[in-house]
């Protein structure tokens, strides 16, 4: 991976870093455009520029303003003392602000179910797990991602204590392909790994292997649910990928990967990113690996462990903090909807309405990753709303 700190660079940049994404929660110029303080490491009392302008010195740093316009933004730091550059890429992520997700991971028996009752089921939302995301987009808006393993047999089963019968993806029903397709502007499938064992299963992988159980899944997607139903979005089983694996998902099309980006977890949910790229990526919503052409975006409350109210709680906090709380992810895993799982969570439902409930009432939409890390239309973006032109 790109060393995207500059660190043996003689000036580099300490915020942005190389593929930092930003939005209106890093703040505006008077102008009404996204601004941020650029700071730059460089030796004390040579003379810094930062896009042209001069910067100053402060605690170490040197400083600057600086405007942030279009998608993506050149920015340079030039040690004007010593003749030494650097140059890094920030992006501006219009749909960034003011949207909220619920994903969900290890899924597959509410297909099974629906399968099984497919003759008695009029709708996919006669399921009852299926029915509580339903009830979220209904009363506050949510968009919801949800993440399939292709099958469900073997080890996984021992954490059921009900006798649950074998299933995968090729014997879900199509029945229901034209209503999956009809709510595909809120709710999204995608590939997740072949099976819930082993853990970490893309850690070690060739780009054969995932490219492998990547498309066998999405295949099913296809048949069952249909193109508008797939996402290019997805959070792969426990968030851990070496880099050929995530070049792998890149060339299959994916557009982004989501994880924790914890620093100060025994397992970081980060893919392939070293400590230091993770504890950076922590504070942020997105980050752009251009090495990969690939985002990554932060999830930011796991609704799953815990408690209820200390969920709610946490996001509470990241709604309130200026770098996190401009896009919210929140996550959930199947298995704890079910009685017969060993870490059932009777209050499932109310771990879904509640936070979704928090974020619409805090004024945010339900919005699906896949519209924010998209390419937006020129006239999005805010310098055709003015007649002052970039200086």
């Amino acid at each position: 991976m790109i060393d995207y700190f500059n660190a043996s660079s003689p000036i580099r940049f300490v915020f942005p870093i190389d593929g930092d994404c930003v939005n209106e929660r890093d703040g505006l110029s008077p102008r009404g455009f996204v601004q941020i303080l650029a700071k730059v490491a460089a030796p004390k009392g040579h003379k810094v520029t930062i896009c042209g302008a001069e910067a100053a010195y402060e605690d170490g740093y040197y400083t600057a303003p600086v405007e942030i316009i279009g998608r993506r933004t050149t920015l340079t730091a030039t040690d004007e003392t010593a003749g030494d550059e650097c140059h890094i890429a920030v992006y501006y992520l219009p749909a960034s602000v003011k949207g909220y997700r619920i994903s969900s991971d290890d899924n597959i028996l509410f297909l099974a179910d629906i399968t099984a009752h497919k003759d008695e089921y009029a709708s996919i939302f006669e399921n009852p797990y299926l029915a509580v995301y339903k009830k979220a987009h209904d009363l506050y808006g949510a968009k919801v991602h949800i993440n399939l393993f292709y099958e469900f047999r073997g080890e996984a089963k021992r954490c059921f204590a009900s006798d649950r019968p074998d299933f995968d993806l090729s014997m879900m029903t199509d029945k229901f392909k034209e209503e999956f397709r009809a709510n595909a502007d809120w709710l999204k499938l995608s590939f997740h790994s072949q099976n819930e064992l082993p853990s970490a299963p893309y850690e070690n992988a060739t780009a054969e292997e995932i490219t492998r159980d990547c498309i066998r899944v999405n295949r099913e997607i296809l048949r069952f649910a249909g193109p508008e139903v797939l996402s290019g979005v997805t959070t792969l089983h426990f968030g851990a990928a070496n880099e050929t694996a995530v070049r792998a998902m890149r060339e299959m099309g994916y557009r982004a990967l989501t994880g924790y980006f914890t620093p100060d977890s025994g397992y970081m949910v980060a893919y392939h990113a070293p400590k230091t790229l993770v504890e950076h990526v922590y504070e942020r919503d997105f980050w752009y690996d251009r090495d990969n052409d690939l985002f990554f975006g932060r999830i930011d409350t796991v609704i799953n462990e815990g408690t209820n109210e200390g969920n709610l709680a946490e996001i509470a906090e990241t709604i309130a903090s200026p770098t996190r709380g401009g896009f919210v992810s929140i996550l959930m895993h199947e298995q704890y909807f079910y009685e017969d799982y060993t870490r059932f969570r009777p209050d499932f439902e109310a771990r879904i309405l509640d936070p979704a409930r928090l974020l619409y009432e805090n004024g945010y939409q339900g919005r699906l990753i896949s519209e924010v890390v998209r390419e937006h239309p020129l006239c999005d973006f805010p310098w055709y709303a003015t007649d002052e032109l970039r200086v």
